[in-house]
């Protein structure tokens, strides 16, 4: 298990040549769904919701999130992606994958397919999981 940890690592690292944390990478590509409660970020990121909020208050003051109102409840904040949001989710996919392809041409060819369809068949468990536990995004 020390490789997810790893990979962490090379991911916060990549990302750090956008600009981004891996923390605010996480939110942007769980909006990049579509909106959702702030109450399912914090969830997401297994923090408090203040303490949600400095990581959201970045990516806003940034303009790639932006904050509103539930259609049903006014009481709760409700995030989205702005369209500098989806751009920085694409340039924060292009260059964690780009990193990772690096480590996969360490690997025979056959060895690192394997590890990327496993990346890839994680990557589907985790996304039923998100589903399973904060639904479908807001629309």
């Amino acid at each position: 298990m020390r490789a997810a940890a790893r990979l962490a690592k090379v991911s916060g690292s990549a990302l750090a040549d956008v600009d981004l944390t891996l923390a605010q990478y996480r939110v942007l590509v769980f909006l990049d769904a579509g909106p959702r409660p702030a109450s399912h970020v914090a969830r997401l990121l297994d923090v408090a919701p203040s303490t949600v909020t400095s990581v959201v208050d970045g990516l806003c003051n940034r303009g790639l999130v932006h904050r509103g109102e539930d259609a049903k409840d006014r009481r709760r904040v409700v995030l989205s992606l702005t369209d500098h949001g989806c751009e920085m989710v694409t340039r924060g996919d292009q260059v964690v994958a780009d990193r990772l392809g690096r480590l996969l041409e360490r690997l025979p060819a056959a060895d690192a397919e394997t590890a990327l369809r496993g990346l890839e068949s994680l990557n589907a468990a985790m996304e039923d999981y998100l589903t399973e536990t904060f639904g479908t995004p807001h629309t």
